[in-house]
């Protein structure tokens, strides 16, 4: 049938609809942290790498800052993208499907695959299954080396133009733990965000 209405990930190269193309992020790029063996004791909050983005304004945030740290909002599932650090900066490389202007204002580390030095793989929770899942779907087969190119993965916060108007992406599922326990820096920058698009001053 129409294998773009498959099940699968929307990054397989049979559905060609990555995140990417949309949202700016890709699930494929990024996935766990916190969680598992997945970047365990990794930061909870996005490091901050362009305070003066407009979605900061009045958070006192500055460069290398933690954004929602405190109230967890790194996790556990979060989507990025390929990208090469120039200048101190973050940029999205040239293959990783990032929408023309888009700009990386935070990034932090996740997994696809559960890593431990004392605890064998199969009594880990989640193992590399996911990893490998992910190696068959953007490169046609499970294989170590394919493993390899995807088992380091990201979580981002990024914005970038979008015909007349734009995407604001906080990679992250837990973006809402930071409104929930009110930590006043993940509050501004949704309220800026808001009044950006809602036209308001």
């Amino acid at each position: 049938g129409d294998v773009t209405r498959a099940t699968n990930s929307w990054e397989a190269p049979e559905i060609g609809r990555p995140g990417s193309a949309t949202f700016g992020l890709n699930a494929t790029r990024g996935v766990y942290t916190g969680w598992g063996g997945c970047a365990p004791r990794g930061v909870r909050g996005f490091p901050v790498y362009r305070p003066e983005h407009w979605a900061f304004a009045g958070t006192g945030i500055y460069y290398g800052d933690l954004l929602g740290a405190d109230s967890h909002v790194y996790g556990y599932e979060v989507d990025g993208l390929d990208f090469e650090i120039r200048g101190g900066l973050p940029y999205p490389t040239a293959t990783s499907g990032a929408p023309d202007g888009l700009q990386v204002l935070a990034v932090a580390m996740a997994s696809q695959v559960e890593e431990s030095a004392d605890i064998p793989i199969e009594d880990q929770f989640l193992t590399d299954e996911d990893g490998r899942f992910t190696a068959e779907t953007l490169f046609g087969e499970a294989s170590d080396a394919n493993l390899e190119k995807v088992k380091r993965g990201n979580g981002m916060i990024v914005n970038f133009p979008r015909g007349k108007g734009e995407v604001f992406h906080a990679g992250t599922c837990e973006w809402v733990a930071g409104l929930l326990r009110q930590d006043p820096m993940v509050e501004r920058v949704t309220k800026n965000v808001l009044d950006r698009y809602l036209g308001k001053s």
